[in-house]
C-alpha cells in the first residue's frame, strides 16, 4: 500500500512541476519577442502588419476625367490642354470672388473690403515689419485698363506681396472664372 500512495504522491509532484514548467516556458516565450526580428511573431505590433490598414491614409479615387496610359507616341495621348477651364457661370463667379477676393478688395471691386483697412493699419504686421503700412489692395477696376486678362490670372495664381498666392487654395478653373468675373463688363466687379 506504501507504494501506491508514493507514486500518487510522485504524480502530482511530477504534474505540479510539470505545470510550473509550462507556464515559465510560455510566459518566456511571450516575452522574447520584442525587437520583431524573428520570423514567428509571438505578439506582433498590429501596424506592422500588411493586413492592418486601419492607420494607412485613405486611398484616393482616380479623377473623373482621368484616361489610363496605354502606349507612348501618339499625340492623342500625350497631347495636354494648356490650362483646365469651364463654362463661365457669372453666379458662381460672383460667389468665388465674394468668399475669396471681396474681403480686401471689396464687392465693388476697388479696394475698399472689410480687411482693407487692417491692411493699411500702423499696427498691422506689414507696417511694424516694414517701417510704413502697406498701400492697400488694389483697384480691380482700375488694374483690368493695365493689365490683360492672363496677367490677372498670373496675379490671382502667384499673390503680390500681401495677396496670398491661390494657386495653393483653389483649382485652376475656379481661378480663371475669377479672373474673368473681374474683366466681364455685364456682371463682372463693380456692376
Amino acid at each position: 500500500m506504501i507504494d501506491p500512495i508514493i507514486s500518487m504522491s510522485t504524480r502530482r509532484i511530477a504534474i505540479s512541476l510539470l505545470a510550473v514548467v509550462i507556464v515559465a516556458f510560455s510566459a518566456a516565450s511571450c516575452a522574447v519577442q520584442e525587437s520583431n526580428t524573428y520570423p514567428i511573431e509571438v505578439f506582433s505590433e498590429m501596424h506592422f502588419s500588411q493586413a492592418n490598414r486601419m492607420q494607412e491614409p485613405p486611398r484616393l479615387a482616380p479623377a473623373a476625367d482621368a484616361v489610363p496610359f496605354v502606349q507612348i507616341g501618339t499625340e492623342e495621348i500625350l497631347d495636354v490642354p494648356e490650362y483646365r477651364e469651364r463654362p463661365y457661370d457669372a453666379a458662381r463667379a460672383r460667389e468665388l470672388y465674394r468668399i475669396n477676393c471681396a474681403t480686401c478688395h471689396g464687392m465693388s471691386g476697388t479696394g475698399d473690403g472689410p480687411a482693407a483697412q487692417h491692411i493699411v493699419s500702423n499696427d498691422s504686421y506689414w507696417a511694424q515689419t516694414n517701417d510704413s503700412p502697406y498701400v492697400g489692395p488694389a483697384d480691380l477696376i482700375e488694374k483690368r485698363a493695365t493689365y490683360d486678362q492672363e496677367a490677372m490670372i498670373n496675379l490671382i495664381t502667384n499673390g503680390v506681396i500681401v495677396m496670398p498666392r491661390f494657386r495653393h487654395l483653389l483649382p485652376e478653373e475656379d481661378i480663371r472664372e475669377i479672373a474673368t468675373y473681374i474683366y466681364d463688363q455685364n456682371t463682372g466687379v463693380g456692376r
